[in-house]
């Protein structure tokens, strides 16, 4: 005589999920696999290292453990190698022109990891960029790290065939600017013959006022949410500066700048991008006889004609202003 054995729904779901892919991994039983930041598209570990003219900061030591879809019934050992081909499919993938970073600018301290019994991870693999002075290609580096063998007596453990790789990214970024925004000392240069031109303007607010000598006025720029905001300074020669002084815009205090790209040139055709200044709107109790000055300051003094400020950001609302401009020698 048959039984039949009815099954709770919750029971079918359950069975039915343990048939479904790991983690978008492949289907097999058991594989090891790469990841990158968890949450990255492209699988990769960033690198968020700038280049200055006087060091390079940020993190230069990142480590890859390498992973399971399950826990191991017996301990398995990882073999990761770094894979020049993995440069292309990366490219492809994130759009892209990365090259190899250079075996002479990085370490690895161990290249087989082990993911031992009852654990889904290994302990880690270590790299670390060794010269990142020398990473001055502004398309950018990619290190791909590639699992290429796996031994274990845990039945049907294999690689990952969509994750094998993992990759460490790390994208040019130059700055000459400095992190604070306090004052250097110094002499203010003589403004005679300096000139401004300017994005756009609010009615009595023109680009000159940065350069009446009035805290009281300032430039305003239009009241719009889309329209771009920048002030190009044009020196009557080339000058050595240490950085630039901004009087805050007192006529509106929500108008003024918190990020701003700088750029310098010689002939106001080519640029070159010193980096990005940030940094705060105008102290609370602060005003045009006892301004509270900003200061964007070189790491590097800068020679140069020209210098153009993109405000990228302000403190509040579609227009943005700067009360007055001088400079640093």
């Amino acid at each position: 005589m048959l039984r039949y054995i009815r099954l709770s729904p919750i029971l079918l779901l359950l069975l039915a999920g343990s048939c479904k892919k790991n983690n978008g991994l492949d289907s097999k039983d058991l594989l090891v696999y790469m990841q990158g930041d968890f949450g990255d598209a492209n699988n990769a570990i960033t690198a968020e290292l700038t280049l200055t003219p006087i060091a390079v900061w940020g993190n230069t030591v990142f480590q890859f453990p390498v992973y399971s879809t399950r826990q191991m019934a017996a301990a398995a050992n990882v073999t990761i190698t770094p894979d020049s081909s993995g440069v292309a499919a990366f490219n492809k993938k994130t759009g892209s022109s990365c090259i190899l970073l250079p075996s002479n600018t990085y370490t690895i301290d161990i290249t087989q990891l082990t993911i031992h019994t009852d654990s889904m991870q290994s302990g880690p693999l270590t790299v670390t960029i060794t010269n990142p002075a020398a990473l001055t290609d502004t398309n950018g580096y990619v290190l791909p790290l590639t699992i290429t063998k796996v031994t274990g007596k845990d039945e049907g453990v294999a690689i990952s065939s969509n994750r094998a790789t993992a990759y460490l990214y790390i994208p040019y970024a130059y700055t000459n600017v400095d992190t604070v925004q306090t004052l250097l000392s110094g002499t203010i240069a003589d403004r005679t013959g300096w000139m401004v031109t300017v994005s756009n303007t609010t009615s009595g607010s023109l680009g000159p006022a940065m350069l009446d000598g009035s805290n009281s006025t300032a430039w305003r720029s239009s009241n719009s949410s889309t329209a771009a905001k920048w002030v190009v300074l044009s020196l009557p020669v080339a000058q050595t500066v240490r950085g630039l002084q901004l009087t805050p815009d007192y006529v509106s205090t929500g108008d003024n700048a918190t990020r701003i790209r700088v750029s310098s040139s010689p002939d106001s055709v080519t640029w070159s991008v010193q980096g990005i200044w940030n940094g705060t709107g105008p102290a609370s109790g602060t005003n045009a006889t006892n301004p509270d000055f900003k200061g964007i300051n070189f790491l590097s003094p800068v020679q140069a004609r020209y210098f153009r400020l993109d405000i990228l950001k302000w403190v509040s609302g579609s227009r943005t202003g700067i009360g007055e401009l001088n400079a640093i020698q």
